[in-house]
């Protein structure tokens, strides 16, 4: 008879998740990012979005079978996707650039025309902060369940 792990489901949801995140960011590989104080496109946006598409499948694969690298991929993520958004939000009119970028049909231009563009700016550093610690609450909850992440090869 085979044990339950203790957030075995909580893990399994968390890595089909990362998974699609990775499916997304191959997608959108030659899409351009904000990257260094500057919107990159090219080469670089493809190294990028890749770099986060291995890091994705690598959270998803050892999150799913409960590996230790999971930990790990889980632990390097959360760094790599924090100093990205930090770097960017320093960036501010890089960061304003991106936004502008993102809202490209007439609609959503239209309907920022209404909002005073500091104040998105505003919104979207608090709402890029609170991605991110929510990316430090997850790793933080691996961390305590550290413990089902120690399954050997089967």
């Amino acid at each position: 008879m085979e044990t339950k792990v203790k957030s075995r489901t909580t893990l399994r949801i968390a890595a089909v998740c990362f998974l699609a995140s990775a499916v997304l960011e191959i997608l959108d590989v030659l899409a351009p990012v904000p990257l260094l104080g500057a919107i990159r496109s090219g080469a670089a946006a493809m190294g990028y979005h890749l770099l986060f598409t291995a890091i994705f499948v690598a959270m998803g694969i050892g999150l799913w079978a409960g590996r230790p690298y999971g930990y790990g991929a889980v632990m390097t993520g959360t760094a790599l996707y924090s100093i990205d958004k930090v770097q960017m939000l320093f960036a501010r009119q890089t960061f304003s650039d991106y936004l502008m970028q993102q809202f490209t049909t007439p609609t959503t231009r239209e309907i920022l025309s209404l909002v005073p563009k500091e104040l998105l700016l505003q919104v979207m550093t608090v709402a890029y902060l609170l991605l991110v610690l929510c990316w430090w609450g997850f790793a933080f909850y691996i961390h305590l369940r550290r413990s089902n992440l120690t399954q050997s090869p089967e």
